[in-house]
């Protein structure tokens, strides 16, 4: 079995290629959903909280994830700092999945927004890029999260360059287009990377 690593900017469509892989019986570890649930363990709120303040949580205790956004988004160090918190946790979380996975198809996903920053690509043995124009991404987020556009374009200054993903990803898919075509794209990287796994395996 292969595993390969989805990544890609805001508003690129990554949930929806992953959407179209499941339908396929394609398992997938969500890195991001995973990343949430462990900013609620104890040990790790505790550490978050030492980082930021008292000041991120709600009148429930909870973490208010809407402000340590706006935190994180305008100080990169702060971003920096998050990620060294939480990805650790992460890492372990995928090699527990890898261990217990038995899959239907002969490849696996890992979908991560920060894959290649958070070095989650060197646990991949290929790697995804979704990416689209800065036009088309920009209208995606504000009308999904009914936001101003300096605030998607701020959460994009803190992400990889299109051109960087491109580079350093294995392959790219182009989602400019309309869900047909992207049901086509994804057809094709099914196939290419159920014969690459075959091919693993004669090796």
């Amino acid at each position: 079995m292969i595993f390969v690593g989805i990544t890609g900017g805001i508003g690129s469509g990554k949930s929806l290629v992953c959407s179209l892989f499941e339908k396929k019986g394609v398992p997938i570890f969500y890195a991001d959903d995973v990343a949430k649930e462990i900013s609620n363990r104890p040990e790790v709120k505790k550490e978050i909280i030492r980082e930021f303040g008292s000041t991120i949580l709600l009148h429930n205790d909870e973490l208010d994830r809407k402000k340590i956004a706006t935190i994180v988004f305008s100080e990169h160090e702060k971003l920096l700092r998050l990620n060294s918190i939480i990805h650790p946790y992460v890492f372990v979380e995928f090699d527990l999945w890898k261990r217990n996975l038995h899959s239907p198809t002969p490849y696996a996903l890992a979908e991560a927004a920060l894959l290649f920053e958070s070095s989650m690509n060197k646990q991949m043995d290929y790697t995804l890029a979704i990416v689209a124009s800065e036009e088309v991404r920009l209208r995606r987020v504000m009308e999904r999260d009914n936001v101003a556009k300096e605030l998607v374009q701020a959460r994009m200054m803190h992400q990889l360059p299109m051109q960087e993903l491109i580079e350093r990803a294995d392959f790219t898919l182009y989602n400019d287009g309309t869900e047909s075509e992207l049901k086509t794209k994804v057809d094709f990287f099914h196939t290419l990377f159920t014969t690459l796994t075959q091919r693993a395996e004669l090796q």
